[in-house]
């Protein structure tokens, strides 16, 4: 594989991208909250389409989804429903807060817990817990851009260079376009990746013999990668589509891109294309983990995150067509792991500005001075993280389950649209439960009791205790008192 084109080509895009960030700062109106972090509120269906698309198949579904195939086999279908499950999530919900969002003009999550609840300590146990998931969530990302480059650099561009080069071309189209220029760098990312996926399948996708041949060394060699799962197992994936389904649809990133849509009916168009995605992304790259299996045999490489980034290589050698597809895909899957880091950040700058910073000043600050705050923030998160990435101890699947464990326990705040009679007192309780469950567990190295996440077992304890304690009527005051 030339590397040379590939790494001219990567040079190439970050160029685009930072170029689209100094567009979108010259067709800002203002310096508000409104305009840096939800463009304005001015986002169509096909923009939002892509912009939810990109930011939601990150690294984690990218890299993560062909090396777990690889590792456990014809079972991870599977990770077919969870995906399937979040945008099924979205519209149990979406579509009632963007018109409750629009009315009383919200920009962060918080917002919404202040207007519903009305209680500062419950905002902000449910924003620290976001800044945790945030602050994961963008490690994970940072992590998977060196992946990806010192992978199919074959070690040209090592490990910490991917991290930092590509770290600070995002905060800087970030800090200068804001959500304008996320949602517009987030169209191209979608597009590349989507096409490069499809054309990538049709090639490397065999034929009927070629099949024939893969399925009989994969009953000679490893039986137990495409025989029917257990029941643990199946318990197991059950648990984590309802956990991931409910997690990732209330990731900070995502409330914000509903708070950015144009109208009602642009939020339903988008939701409603979205459903076809998992289909035509993930099944491809549970597919391409299937083929991949009899390259990783007897190697430890499957066990990290770099069996895409090691095939897509081995692809890109066949022809001068294969090549130009696999740098088509490596781009846009670093786009796609790009645009994932850049929401993350700007939806984590939101929170620490306006819903931590804000409301422990003695005085009110101006929206402008609050816009000016959260990018001072992102340099200095963005530095942080990237200090951490350069020195991984986990792997990125590590991520994920320590992520959606504690970040479900949010669900229930946003599914109170519905639950009238759920009271502040009792979501407190339920959140702190869930939250004090979900880490402790997590500390301890229980990842499941039963084949069922710990997570999940988590938010029915938050639930429970929830409902309970909303059922408790607060003592009348004595009027001699």
């Amino acid at each position: 594989m030339d590397t040379t084109i590939l790494i001219i080509s990567i040079g190439c895009y970050l160029i685009l991208l930072l170029g689209l960030g100094f567009l979108a700062n010259s067709r800002k109106k203002t310096n508000s909250l409104k305009e840096f972090y939800l463009a304005g509120r001015s986002l169509g269906p096909f923009v939002l389409l892509f912009t939810l698309y990109a930011t939601q198949y990150s690294a984690n579904t990218m890299l993560v989804t062909p090396a777990e195939v690889v590792n456990s086999g014809m079972g991870m279908i599977l990770i077919l429903g969870y995906l399937t499950a979040v945008v099924v999530f979205y519209l149990t919900f979406a579509p009632q807060l963007y018109q409750i969002s629009r009315k009383f003009n919200f920009i962060t999550p918080g917002d919404w817990f202040d207007h519903r609840f009305k209680l500062p300590k419950l905002t902000l146990l449910a924003n620290g817990i976001l800044v945790i998931v945030s602050i994961n969530f963008l490690l994970s990302q940072l992590m998977a851009m060196g992946h990806i480059v010192n992978g199919v650099t074959d070690g040209q561009v090592p490990y910490w260079m991917g991290v930092v080069s590509l770290a600070f071309v995002v905060i800087v189209y970030e800090s200068l376009g804001g959500m304008r220029a996320v949602a517009w760098t987030d169209v191209i990312q979608g597009v590349m990746l989507f096409a490069g996926l499809m054309g990538l399948f049709i090639m490397v996708m065999p034929n009927t013999t070629e099949l024939t041949k893969i399925s009989n060394w994969l009953i000679e060699n490893e039986p137990q990668k495409i025989g029917v799962p257990k029941v643990g197992f199946r318990i197991y994936w059950a648990s984590l589509l309802l956990m991931i389904g409910l997690g990732a649809a209330v990731y900070p990133q995502a409330i914000q891109r509903i708070y950015a849509a144009k109208s009602v009916k642009s939020l339903r168009q988008s939701l409603g294309a979205m459903v076809i995605m998992p289909f035509v992304t993930v099944l491809i790259l549970f597919l391409l983990g299937m083929i991949s299996i009899p390259h990783f045999v007897g190697t430890e490489q499957a066990s990290k995150d770099t069996v895409l980034p090691a095939m897509l290589v081995f692809w890109a050698n066949a022809s001068t067509f294969h090549f130009g597809l696999a740098v088509m895909v490596i781009v846009g899957l670093i786009a796609a792991i790009m645009s994932t880091a850049d929401s993350v950040l700007l939806s984590l700058s939101s929170i620490l500005a306006k819903d931590i910073f804000a409301k422990f000043k003695s005085r009110k600050i101006s929206s402008e001075r609050l816009t000016k705050t959260g990018k001072m923030f992102s340099w200095v998160i963005m530095l942080l993280m990237v200090l951490v990435a350069l020195r991984p101890k986990i792997t990125l699947w590590g991520l994920i389950e320590l992520k959606m464990q504690i970040l479900v326990q949010i669900a229930p705040l946003f599914l109170g649209i519905y639950a009238k009679n759920v009271t502040s007192k009792g979501m407190f309780v339920g959140l702190s439960t869930g939250f004090v469950f979900a880490t402790a567990t997590f500390l301890l190295n229980i990842k499941t009791i039963g084949h069922i996440h710990v997570g999940l077992i988590g938010l029915m304890v938050n639930i429970i205790c929830c409902f309970a304690f909303s059922r408790i009527k607060p003592k009348a005051r004595n009027p001699d008192d």
